[in-house]
């Protein structure tokens, strides 16, 4: 009996090999856990959705940063769009695409809104919050841009863990340092990954908003409307980024 001891032991860690699960070591907030616990079919359905080519840039976070990092984006011309060369060729290098900034007004400020350590667990909620918002918008999205600091340090690693636990293709661009090129950044990862538009056409903006909830959600996304900024904001979005605001309203009222 004892010569057959190796082979019953090979044959019991074949077995318990080929049944082992993968485990993400990353330590995510409970909010994403409950996700992927109880929503997991339902967020990868928006994952296979998201990603494509044919989808929009979303801006998200801090109002001001959305929108000026929305006007920088509308007329930027920093490549060859044909070849990619890092010389200008009279384009936009967007050209031909949607650019979508969801001004998060349910939050920020966030430096005076989430102080401490629980203030920060609270933006790694918010930044998944938002990063969902955007792939579950009916406008589809397919690169996400956060605008925002705090943003990125608390909750950017947080995004890029939960669309590699649902299978989302969506670059999620970030960082805390301010001299980073945003707009370069996304230039050359959309053409890496080959999601430009290719459509010859200016580059259109779109916004969206969040507002507080009246249910159980912290915030809802919705279309902009003026009416619904909140009086602290300093001016008009049209003051702030007029380039913006004209391409939305004419997109809004496109026959």
């Amino acid at each position: 009996m004892k010569r057959y001891l190796p082979i019953f032991i090979v044959i019991v860690f074949l077995a318990l090999s080929c049944n082992r699960k993968v485990v993400n070591s990353y330590d995510s907030i409970r909010f994403v856990d409950d996700l992927l616990n109880d929503s997991l079919p339902a967020m990868q359905k928006l994952a296979s959705a998201a990603g494509k080519s044919d989808g929009s840039i979303f801006l998200v976070g801090e109002p001001l940063e959305c929108l000026s990092l929305s006007e920088e984006m509308m007329v930027f011309d920093g490549f060859d769009n044909v070849d990619a060369r890092q010389v200008k060729d009279g384009l936009p290098d967007f050209a031909g695409e949607t650019i979508v900034s969801l001004l998060d007004f349910a939050n920020a400020p966030y430096d005076s809104l989430y102080p401490g350590e629980a203030g920060k667990l609270a933006l790694r909620e918010v930044a998944v919050r938002d990063a969902l918002a955007a792939i579950d918008s009916s406008i589809r999205c397919k690169v996400i841009i956060l605008c925002s600091s705090e943003l990125a340090e608390n909750g950017g690693d947080d995004i890029s863990n939960f669309f590699e636990q649902i299978g989302c293709d969506v670059p999620v661009i970030y960082s805390t340092d301010s001299a980073f090129s945003y707009s370069e950044t996304c230039f050359r990862i959309m053409r890496e990954k080959n999601l430009f538009t290719h459509k010859i056409a200016y580059p259109v903006a779109d916004l969206l908003m969040t507002v507080k909830s009246a249910s159980t959600k912290p915030f809802e996304t919705v279309s902009f409307e003026d009416r619904l900024v909140p009086s602290s904001f300093a001016d008009t979005v049209g003051v702030f980024a007029p380039n913006t605001f004209v391409s939305y309203v004419q997109n809004k009222h496109k026959p």
